[in-house]
């Protein structure tokens, strides 16, 4: 019996990061505008950031955040990221990192994201690095170096320059 529970489990969370997202929910994806709420913290949108409703947010999308609650309580905003893992993820190649404008969710990067990480983020913009994978690289090592791209709120939404491709990890497919 416990063999079989294994197996079940490592098989639901061993899922390729190909098929790893965030789940669907109600509100905004990074790509379409805000809610109407979206930023309404102060006037300047420095306002105090519920780190608890954040990460709650981010579990309910299937991911654990990685970040300390301490170190995202002091995030300056309005624009804030997080990054987090698959729960449950075995070989923690899954992940994605989740954007607050105010208290507000603002959606998420990419999906099918192996790794990545947060450079920096600065209320205005977040800088994120994925590293390259070429064809013929295992899963555990890239050779096709880096990429950095700048994350931005503009027109209600999280921008990112140079665009974002589909698949950060994996821009040719």
């Amino acid at each position: 019996m416990a063999a079989v529970l294994c197996l079940t489990l490592v098989t639901a969370c061993g899922a390729s990061a190909d098929k790893a997202q965030p789940a669907p929910s109600a509100s905004v994806s990074l790509w379409g505008p805000a809610g109407p709420s979206a930023g309404k913290t102060s006037e300047d949108g420095t306002g105090s950031f519920d780190v608890d409703r954040a990460v709650l947010r981010i579990k309910r999308l299937g991911y654990t955040a990685d970040t300390e609650a301490g170190t995202v309580q002091g995030l300056g905003g309005p624009l804030r990221a997080i990054h987090g893992r698959c729960t449950g993820s075995v070989d923690g190649t899954c992940v994605a990192v989740f954007f607050f404008y105010g208290n507000e969710y603002a959606g998420f990067d990419a999906t099918g994201v192996a790794q990545s990480t947060i450079k920096s983020q600065d209320g205005k913009s977040v800088t994120l690095s994925y590293p390259v994978y070429l064809p013929s690289d295992p899963q555990c090592c890239h050779s096709g170096g880096e990429r950095d791209y700048q994350a931005r709120w503009e027109d209600g939404k999280v921008v990112f320059s140079p665009p974002l491709p589909e698949h950060p990890n994996y821009p040719d497919k």
